[in-house]
């Protein structure tokens, strides 16, 4: 009996050493762990923290972390990062615009053909990059005529009417982030119609029927030929130079190979006008 229970004394104080040694491995495991993850290469420390640690920025007012924000590239204006990015949607290159202006006339019109008037032009084409495109262009352009000549012909009023499809190339020079320069030019079909108008009594109903006089046309003469235009202008990205918008102010020279007059056909000869248009182009 006695022998029993000096057995079991034993048994327990080998089964409390062994406790006591497995709990004092247990709490200096973790210190362990921290000190052998600091290590030393070459007389530089690492931290142990895991790498997603090192892209937050800690607050010490209130111990918040936030993600430190990635730098935004700068920039590249005259550089050769044109392109638009190979992400980025094929809307980014659809090109569109619209503007109007006045038009004033050049060379032999100046004289004795044509008086000023204005224009109205618009188009759509593929921006290939962020500096070069291509517009198919529309274009009227509406010039009066010289008293001087109307009354040599004997009637009482008179305009000239160009409008034109063209195919005209453009390439954008950035200057700042917003502000920039551009040449474009180009040629194509021009038609050409010249009106000579008197006041005629006329009948005009809108809900009821009255009486008036309006300029009705008396004689008019048309040719159809080949022209060419070329121009500068200035654009402004007024919603943001991120933006594809662009307000912009041109000036061109146009130049029409209208006929001449002769025995069988009326005729002025070639034309030259200089449309100055302001509008906005994507």
């Amino acid at each position: 009996m006695t022998e029993t229970c000096n057995f079991s004394r034993m048994l327990m104080r080998r089964i409390a050493i062994a406790a006591s040694m497995l709990a004092f491995a247990a709490a200096s495991y973790p210190a362990m762990a921290q000190t052998d993850s600091s290590s030393t290469d070459a007389g530089h420390a690492y931290s142990s923290s895991t790498d997603w640690k090192s892209y937050l920025a800690f607050d010490d007012s209130d111990g918040s972390a936030s993600a430190s924000p990635s730098p935004k590239p700068a920039g590249q204006y005259g550089g050769a990062n044109n392109r638009y990015p190979g992400y980025g949607s094929n809307w980014s290159h659809l090109a569109i615009e619209a503007g109007g202006g006045f038009t004033a006339p050049i060379g032999n019109d100046s004289s004795y053909y044509d008086t000023w008037g204005y224009n109205v032009t618009v188009g759509g084409g593929w921006n290939f990059t962020k500096r070069f495109g291509a517009l198919l262009e529309y274009q009227f352009n509406r010039n009066k005529i010289p008293g001087a000549t109307i009354a040599a012909v004997g009637a009482q009023g008179g305009n000239i009417n160009t409008w034109s499809f063209t195919i005209d190339p453009i390439f954008y020079q950035p200057l700042t982030p917003k502000f920039g320069g551009y040449v474009t030019g180009g040629g194509g079909f021009y038609r050409k119609v010249t009106n000579f108008t008197d006041l005629a009594p006329v009948e005009e109903c809108y809900y009821f029927c009255y009486y008036g006089y309006a300029p009705v046309t008396v004689n008019h003469f048309s040719s159809n030929q080949g022209g060419l235009n070329i121009g500068l202008g200035m654009y402004w990205k007024a919603f943001g130079e991120d933006s594809n918008a662009k307000l912009y102010a041109e000036a061109r020279y146009v130049w029409v190979d209208s006929p001449r007059a002769t025995q069988t056909q009326n005729g002025e000869g070639t034309e030259g006008l200089i449309p100055v248009t302001f509008g906005i182009r994507f």
